[in-house]
């Protein structure tokens, strides 16, 4: 299965806000069990799709005001409410918020929607080393992954340095 749920960012206020897009374009046989003859998208990858936004939110976020990379991960999901079932095959708006920015931490407030319905909302922490220090970790390989995720999602710029969404062209 693939785990890069955002089909692209859509909007990016850097210390502030972001939107993307999704689509639960999930293989049949995930939906199978979940539940047998009424397929429905298991809240915990909802929860995944604000997570991977909240984290780029924060990365970017963070990055700019330290200066060096900072790579956060998901440590608490509090508050989730799955509001109604979302199937296969739909398209999603993800909104998180950037509620708090501490020295290693950070919290988002996320939303899903679906059309004009709100289907979920969570707040989300993340953690990060305050100087970007990733002991171990094979820093370039996840540098490199990171890279090419900023493109594929529609940003320009790479952290510490300025991130914006690509212009559009083509548009008249």
């Amino acid at each position: 299965m693939n785990w890069r749920f955002l089909q692209q960012i859509v909007e990016l206020v850097p210390g502030e806000r972001a939107a993307a897009t999704a689509v639960t374009n999930f293989p049949e046989d995930l939906l199978a069990d979940h539940f047998p003859g009424i397929p429905v998208t298991p809240g915990v990858l909802l929860i995944e799709m604000c997570a991977q936004l909240g984290g780029k939110l924060v990365e970017i976020s963070a990055s700019e005001r330290r200066g060096v990379l900072i790579l956060p991960f998901l440590t608490m999901v509090n508050q989730a409410k799955l509001r109604r079932f979302v199937g296969p095959g739909e398209e999603l708006r993800i909104e998180t918020v950037l509620e708090a920015l501490r020295e290693e931490s950070a919290i988002c407030a996320g939303t899903i929607h679906l059309g004009s319905e709100r289907v979920a909302t969570m707040s989300l922490m993340f953690a990060f080393e305050p100087d970007g220090r990733i002991d171990g970790l094979g820093l370039a390989a996840i540098e490199k992954f990171e890279r090419a995720e900023f493109l594929r999602l529609g940003l320009d710029g790479f952290p510490p340095d300025k991130v914006t969404l690509q212009a559009v062209t083509g548009q008249a």
